[in-house]
């Protein structure tokens, strides 16, 4: 009888010691992120349902989140008071998709402590994915009245207010959070905008050129500050960070005539033109605007013919610019050389525009030729 007891008691003593070492090397796996093995060795313990959560925050690591949520959901009911299963499990639902189930066991968080502005901010997202806006704003403002440096409901709260064109509020909302944090490039980018979308060019560069500093180095903010450049017509610097952003997405078309209009500033004409014809063969919109540029351009580098034709374009893209048509028949006036076919082109365009503002323009250009012909004629 006393060599069984024995050997019942060095056979518990050796599993023991057997599942403590198991759980050291789960844990050490765990720990050093090789989750794949620290799932494995979990597995093997007799009390795995003390460790749902870690094998569920592993599949969470690597990416399979169908069995995470198993494994968090197996957590929950082990234990049902714990409320930080309950919100990794939120969470990990809001972030899979699975909309309703997050919300669910977030408003049942909520019923729990109302204090955690956490649980807010999660139901707002969950709120914006549904579509469900004003809801989700109401769910970020508690978060913030609950933790008023709360960067990402700082950020929720402006961009809606962006959204919606409340500039004061962006503002307001936004100094708030840099207060607490001056470098979040989040809320720098939404200032930054809302003094863009308010015209306020000088100051959307300083806060675009913040953002540089901070590492921001992307075509949003290049494209952004060459266009506030030229507002405030500081073109060769326009130039220069238009050809940033251009470098990084060389086939955009608004940014090539941007940078054509910029380059015509400063009177590189054949940098504009080539720009300009670079967003006319990128673009597969209306193209009116820019084949109008270019007949400029060319006007302007003394090649009435392309002027001609560009504008001719510009007519067949949009016949309703009359505009075009005026520019068009200026130029003929210049390049024909027969009065009498100057004469008809005027009248042409009179008749298909007879209350224009361009026709005593018009009248006043062939009145010079007119009158330049007969004094040729006297001499």
């Amino acid at each position: 009888m006393k060599t069984f007891s024995v050997i019942v008691s060095i056979f518990l003593f050796v599993s023991v010691n057997a599942q403590t070492s198991i759980l050291e090397t789960a844990d050490s796996l765990y720990n050093h992120g090789n989750y794949t093995k620290a799932i494995q060795f979990y597995n093997q313990l007799d009390n795995t349902a003390d460790y749902t959560d870690k094998i569920a925050k592993s599949y969470q690591y690597l990416g399979n989140y169908d069995q995470a949520v198993g494994y968090y959901n197996k957590s929950v009911v082990n234990s049902p008071n714990n409320l930080l299963f309950k919100f990794e499990l939120s969470k990990l639902l809001f972030q899979n998709g699975q909309l309703v189930q997050a919300k669910k066991h977030l408003m049942d968080l909520i019923k729990a402590d109302q204090s955690n502005p956490n649980y807010y901010y999660y139901l707002g997202l969950v709120g914006n994915a549904s579509n469900d806006f004003e809801t989700a704003q109401n769910n970020f403002l508690k978060a913030f009245q609950l933790d008023q440096t709360h960067q990402k409901v700082i950020f929720e709260l402006a961009k809606y207010s962006l959204q919606k064109r409340a500039f004061k509020k962006v503002e307001d909302y936004v100094n708030k959070g840099l207060e607490s944090y001056p470098n979040n490039k989040q809320l720098i980018g939404l200032i930054a905008q809302k003094y863009y979308l308010n015209n306020e060019y000088h100051e959307s560069i300083s806060q675009f050129l913040k953002l540089l500093d901070l590492g921001e180095t992307t075509k949003f903010v290049y494209e952004k500050l060459g266009y506030c450049y030229g507002k405030v017509y500081y073109y060769s610097k326009a130039i220069k960070y238009l050809d940033l952003a251009l470098k990084l997405d060389p086939k955009d078309a608004n940014n090539h005539y941007l940078l054509g209009i910029n380059y015509e500033q400063i009177r590189e004409y054949d940098l504009a033109e080539k720009h300009v014809l670079e967003a006319i063969k990128l673009q597969d919109q209306p193209l009116d605007e820019q084949y109008a540029k270019l007949g400029v351009l060319y006007n302007l580098q003394d090649k009435p013919d392309q002027a001609i034709q560009a504008f001719t374009n510009a007519i067949k893209e949009n016949p309703k610019t009359e505009s075009n048509y005026f520019f068009r028949t200026f130029t003929k006036l210049d390049y024909f050389k027969d009065l009498d076919a100057k004469q008809k082109e005027v009248e042409k365009y009179i008749n298909q525009f007879p209350d224009s503002k361009y026709s005593e323009i018009l009248k006043v250009k062939l009145a010079t030729y007119k009158s330049e012909k007969f004094q040729n004629k006297t001499e």
